[in-house]
């Protein structure tokens, strides 16, 4: 089994594994204090280590963590993560203020295909297959390469385990945009044989909100209202419609997936990973602008805040193989080589089709065809040393392929690739009982950017067990992604074309993008005693070379033009008020400027806290409240500060002792129906759920 840590921080609360030990199978006998399990690595080095000994700030969210939540989905697990910003609907993730673009998903370290941001992906990935999530806080260019400039996410998946257990759980809650869940796994091995599978469905009904479009079209180059432009055709089209926006689109997910392990060998074993994820959304939204079927001097004119139907129909596919050769033990050998494929069918129609002179919906579709995301990936990793010297050496080489009508101003279909090869070494060094190094340097080729290169130095001094000390200096870098590159379409703000577009009907010439680069540094405190914990991070990181979009007059690009600078404290502690209570209190203050012009970065609020309370008063009952506040945050450049929010969690979990393994579970989300700023997305309201949960 692999092994599971437990943070010194209470952000995700952790004391609900307490109660895990005595209800899950073959769990053994409860701790009085989860803080207690001193035995427990995590691998933030691409080597397990204890996270005690690690000069990296490390994030834990165990499966019982999950179970304890009751989450869903990954954005569910990750939404009381100190330092790690989740908005509210299907906003995107940020880690220490980095942005949407800095920070890394990995699943099992291995990267997915899908779109550019991570909004979808939050709601996309089923906790069903997660037996922990790391999330490592900080630059790690040198271990993963490009676009950890503010950490990564990577969620280890559940693994074979000897003998044999499962479980199956199910859930449904909410009345506006209500849940439905049927999930499972199950794993186990005999003699060299091991496996693990699991499965999820999940449906999510449509929440809406009434929104009136009022549709306007262009004249002399002013918009005006239908009812006054000379378009017999357009002046068909009201003046003003009630919509009812998706705020929650209906959704239906399914996932799937397993792996299998065989020891060939006592040195050497042989895994394979398969998994599928179908998803189906639709929606109906007010757009900033849908063409119509009537001609004007630059082509079909444009009709903006009209209202449109999307549809999505989503397909992935991810296999992966590796093996693991250890002919003694300073020596082991790890090759994996993956292969995620993903599949976008979208169409964005609008239901105004007749007024826009469309013959049918289905001609009136603005998008209309399917996007192909192909990433190929090998790496060889060597380990070497033990004892007081470890050192790590990898080479890696990944191939990514996006095809996409967005590449062409004519809607047809075109591919983009890009290629990567990186060499890195790390080394760590256990000077003393109490004292670790730790150092590792990385190269990158990219084929459309410029090469990068990464290097990172930490250590950590441990004076005693309520006193750990560590410093380090991490860089990551992010190149520049396929749309930055190579987009080349029509937007509501008029043309948007990649640096390495050449256009000679704009002016523009085909240009290259330098990647963003980070410099942080961290010093950190942490230390733990009889009932209680804590940890204190000060930290500051440099951000170079940003990326951002550039209005040229006739045409939108893309440019290296400005820095940033983000100064950090994380404070979090928890605190054992008796036996059976548990207090926890983490907050994130971050002071982050746009060193170019002034402004406060995107997703990166002022303050972030949560307050938890966990109450165990024996093994069959366990009950968790949290309080968290997130500060006012900018969610566009240039656009007003989105005000900040206050939710509130309930948590209950029972496990009753005339029913064996089976567990019954509730809570309520949002508890007093509190509501978010426009721009931060979508919140339902208040949202009570109850599940099952059988152990075998």
């Amino acid at each position: 089994m692999q092994s599971t840590t437990i943070s010194p921080t209470p952000g995700v609360l952790k004391a609900a594994a307490t109660a895990a030990l005595a209800l899950s199978v073959g769990a053994g006998t409860a701790q009085a204090d989860v803080r207690a399990l001193d035995d427990i690595v995590v691998s933030a080095t691409r080597t397990e280590r204890s996270a005690e000994r690690s000069p990296i700030a490390t994030e834990v969210i165990t499966e019982r963590d999950l179970q304890a939540l009751g989450a869903a989905t990954l954005r569910d697990a990750l939404r009381q993560t100190p330092g790690v910003l989740t908005t509210p609907g299907r906003g995107d993730i940020s880690i220490r203020g980095a942005g949407a673009n800095g920070t890394l998903l990995l699943v099992d370290g291995r990267r997915l295909a899908g779109e550019v941001g991570q909004g979808f992906e939050l709601d996309r990935i089923s906790v069903a297959r997660i037996e922990r999530i790391e999330i490592v806080k900080g630059p790690m260019g040198v271990l993963y390469g490009s676009d950890a400039l503010g950490g990564i996410i990577n969620i280890i998946t559940k693994s074979p385990q000897d003998g044999l257990e499962g479980q199956l759980e199910g859930s449904v809650g909410g009345s506006e945009a209500a849940r439905y869940r049927l999930q499972g796994d199950l794993r186990g091995r005999q003699g060299d044989t091991g496996f693990s599978g699991w499965f999820s469905a999940l449906k999510q009904e449509a929440w809406r909100e009434t929104r009136t479009a009022r549709p306007q079209v262009p004249l002399q180059g002013q918009p005006v209202p239908p009812s006054a432009h000379p378009s017999p055709q357009l002046q068909q089209l009201p003046d003003s419609q009630p919509v009812g926006v998706s705020l929650r689109e209906p959704t239906e997910l399914i996932n799937l997936g397993g792996r299998l392990e065989q020891q060939l060998a006592p040195a050497f074993r042989l895994g394979a990973d398969l998994d599928y994820t179908h998803e189906r959304r639709s929606g109906d939204f007010i757009a900033m602008m849908h063409p119509s079927n009537v001609s004007g001097p630059r082509g079909s004119l444009p009709v903006r805040n009209a209202p449109v139907n999307n549809d999505w129909e989503n397909d992935r596919w991810n296999l992966g193989i590796d093996a693991r050769w250890q002919p003694r033990e300073a020596l082991q050998i790890d090759w994996r080589s993956y292969r995620t494929y993903y599949e976008k069918d979208e169409t964005i129609t609008t239901p105004l089709w007749r007024e826009m002179g469309y013959a049918s919906q289905a001609d009136s579709a603005s998008v209309s065809g399917t996007g192909k995301v192909t990433i190929d990936s090998h790496e060889l990793i060597a380990t070497l040393g033990e004892g007081a010297h470890r050192t790590l050496v990898g080479s890696e080489y990944r191939e990514e392929e996006r095809d996409t009508p967005f590449f062409n101003p004519e809607n047809i279909p075109e591919t983009a690739t890009n290629r990567y090869l990186a060499g890195f070494m790390q080394h760590e060094w256990a000077l003393s009982e109490r004292v670790d190094l730790l150092g590792g340097v990385r190269h990158d080729r990219a084929s459309n950017a410029s090469n990068a290169t990464s290097v990172n130095l930490g250590g950590q001094y441990r004076a005693s067990e309520a006193l750990n000390l560590r410093l380090n200096f991490a860089q990551g870098f992010r190149s520049p992604d396929s749309p930055e590159l190579f987009l080349n379409r029509e937007t509501p703000a008029g043309r948007l074309v990649g640096a390495n577009v050449a256009d000679a009907a704009l002016g523009k010439q085909a240009a290259s993008l330098d990647p963003e680069t980070s410099d942080n540094i961290e010093l950190g405190l942490s230390g733990r005693g009889d009932g209680w914990d804590y940890d204190l991070a000060l930290f500051q990181t440099r951000i170079s070379d940003r990326i951002e979009r550039v209005n040229r007059g006739d045409f939108t690009t893309f440019d290296n033009t400005s820095r940033a600078r983000i100064n950090g404290l994380e404070a979090a502690v928890g605190y054992r008020l008796a036996q059976p209570l548990r207090a926890g209190l983490s907050w994130t203050l971050l002071d982050s400027e746009n060193r170019e012009t002034g402004e406060r970065l995107t997703l990166a609020p002022r303050h972030a806290g949560e307050l938890s309370l966990n109450w165990t008063p024996d093994h069959a009952w366990q009950i968790d409240a949290s309080v968290r506040r997130v500060g006012s945050q900018v969610v566009s450049a240039g656009a007003e500060r989105a005000d900040g929010y206050t939710l509130s969690d309930l948590r209950i979990t029972y496990l009753p002792p005339t029913l064996g393994n089976t567990e019954l579970f509730g809570g309520v989300d949002n508890l007093f129906n509190a509501s978010i700023d426009d721009q931060l997305g979508s919140e339902p309201g208040r949202r009570a759920f109850v599940g099952v949960r059988q152990f075998f």
